[in-house]
């Protein structure tokens, strides 16, 4: 008996020396429902839970976000987006309170910082632009200024975000800023406009991934239907990994826009693309710069910066009715509609190297003809190491592809090599 006790006592000390994981905090967030904003609740939870917690976004529940979120100083954080939020369309009130970042003016409509964030949608979570207002409002203005990005990791350090839906993005889809070790990994894009027949132009700025100054990016067994940059690796990206996507009515694999800022300088360093499917898309795997002056002002206008791009590899595209070149150098972005010079009279700087596409299958639109690859590269810019190996892009009516090249280290202008 006396033993019996003894044993229960000792079972009951505590234990020292070993470490005891204590139980997270745990807040749902309640729906307010009759149309009222959920953004405080939204906020409280994570003011809450936002530290060694969890945060639940309930399933078959429709969370009205119609006020700016930022959700920062997060720390060991799981966030079930389980149910589905969707954005007000009042669009003076996003315009005028959206949150900001400089490049391109740029708007966050919901912004989550911090460090060791997981976001898991479980299949069913849902994030809704309702993007349409912004599509008609834009009228091809891809740069007007308070189109909120739905989703965006800003200033995170270790980071998940798998397994939810982004639909009808007012502007870009998916972005990471100032961000570091993050895993992007089965998200579903979607931006499609009602008037896209009669009037492509409204869906302009519809990125689906974008990376701006962060590092030590995947993104994985992803899909997109978009109508601009399936993936664009902006200015500061370097190593970044792009596997199993498949994009529909996109622009292409973007490395760029570069050279927009005057005087400031680019990088974008260690960046690999593989196993992609491009159906419809303007682009294939491309580079793009501004030219070499300033020309109106970002972000519509911009131009005379400079850097370097290298170490990026384009291999495994699945390529089906692109309508320009599958494997692009463009190194005189501008916009019309203003006084602008012409590519020759403002060429654009850098330096381009070790940049390869390889196994490159598929067929091209009738619009591009017959050229399947076009690296012109400025005359004031350096571009070497350039690489192409097994590019089968058949042209449309069936002739043999041609190719174009110039200034293009090691390579005559139909870019054989030297």
């Amino acid at each position: 008996m006396i033993q019996k006790i003894l044993t229960t006592l000792l079972l009951a000390l505590p234990v020292f020396g070993h470490s005891v994981t204590p139980q997270k905090k745990t807040c749902v967030i309640p729906v307010a429902g009759d149309g009222l904003d959920d953004s405080p609740a939204i906020r409280e939870a994570f003011q809450k839970c936002g530290t060694n917690g969890k945060v639940v976004f309930e399933k078959d529940s429709t969370y009205s976000v119609q006020t700016v979120l930022q959700l920062h100083d997060l720390k060991n954080v799981e966030v079930d987006l389980l149910g589905t939020i969707e954005y007000s369309t009042d669009v003076r009130y996003w315009i005028q309170h959206g949150s900001y970042y400089y490049f391109q003016n740029i708007s966050i409509a919901m912004e989550f910082s911090g460090e060791d964030i997981t976001i898991d949608g479980h299949g069913t979570g849902t994030i809704d632009g309702q993007g349409q207002v912004w599509y008609d409002l834009a009228l091809g203005i891809g740069g007007l200024f308070g189109r909120p990005i739905p989703f965006c990791l800003r200033n995170v350090k270790n980071a998940v975000a798998k397994n939810f839906k982004i639909l009808q993005s007012g502007k870009w889809n998916f972005v990471m800023v100032e961000s570091q070790n993050i895993l992007v990994d089965n998200i579903y894009l979607s931006s499609t406009s009602d008037d896209y027949q009669a009037n492509p132009g409204n869906l302009g700025n519809t990125d689906g991934f974008d990376t701006i100054n962060s590092d030590n990016i995947t993104i994985q067994n992803s899909w997109a239907n978009v109508g601009d940059d399936c993936v664009s690796f902006k200015p500061g990206s370097t190593n970044m990994h792009v596997k199993n996507l498949t994009c529909h009515n996109s622009a292409g694999i973007a490395i760029g826009s570069l050279g927009q800022y005057d005087g400031v300088r680019d990088v974008v360093e260690n960046i690999t693309a593989e196993d992609v499917t491009l159906i419809g898309s303007r682009n294939g795997a491309y580079i793009k710069t501004y030219v070499g002056k300033p020309t109106y002002y970002p972000p519509q206008g911009g131009g005379g910066g400079n850097g370097y791009v290298r170490n990026i590899v384009f291999r495994n595209f699945h390529i089906e009715n692109i309508t320009a070149s599958p494997v692009l150098l463009q190194q005189c972005s501008r916009w019309a509609g203003y006084d602008v010079p012409s590519c020759a009279d403002t060429p654009a700087t850098g330096l381009f190297s070790n940049i390869s596409w390889s196994n490159f299958t598929g067929y091209m639109n009738e619009a591009v003809g017959t050229n399947s690859i076009s690296l012109v590269c400025s005359p004031l810019a350096t571009c070497e190491g350039f690489s192409y190996d097994n590019i089968d892009i058949k042209p449309a009516n069936g002739t043999e592809a041609t190719y174009e090249c110039s200034n293009v280290e090691g390579y005559s202008s139909s870019c054989q090599k030297n």
